[in-house]
């Protein structure tokens, strides 16, 4: 949820371009706000229900079955193959059609890598999977170590 945070690189450049650095906008682009900490807690969970987890990236014998099971609507969206890249695309006909179909083979969530550094993520289905809490939600404050940790990974200011 904070990498949805991160400047756009887009805009920034053309506020840039516009403005010059000074612009509050390209100033204040990446600020974790406190309206935002205060919507959001750091829990530790875990996952559990009914089926196992799909690691969709390292099956590759599963991704064959499901290109060829999807292989119209592939052509259809000008892709040659299903592989890891369109899997973790944002074409929503792809990951959709995918989803829909670990779901009817049982699964209850699907595990992949991070566009954004490959770390694992993992989507569960609903109605086959939940998050079970397993200690104490935490507050977001700007001095919580693991908060400023990601923030300084992304790149993100916390207002102070």
């Amino acid at each position: 949820m904070l990498a949805d945070l991160r400047p756009n690189a887009k805009a920034l450049a053309e506020l840039r371009e516009l403005f010059g650095e000074a612009t509050p906008a390209v100033r204040d682009a990446g600020v974790v706000r406190h309206a935002w900490c205060d919507e959001h807690r750091l829990c530790p969970a875990r996952a559990i229900g009914d089926g196992d987890l799909c690691d969709i990236d390292g099956d590759l014998t599963l991704r064959r079955d499901l290109e060829h099971e999807h292989a119209r609507m592939l052509v259809e969206h000008g892709l040659d193959h299903l592989d890891v890249a369109q899997i973790r695309s944002r074409d929503r006909i792809v990951t959709q059609t995918v989803g829909r179909s670990l779901f009817r083979r049982g699964f209850a969530g699907v595990a992949f890598g991070s566009n954004l550094d490959d770390g694992r993520c993992v989507a569960l289905f609903e109605g086959r999977s939940r998050l079970l809490q397993t200690g104490t939600a935490l507050t977001l404050t700007p001095d919580l170590p693991a908060l400023i940790d990601v923030c300084d990974e992304l790149g993100l200011r916390l207002e102070r």
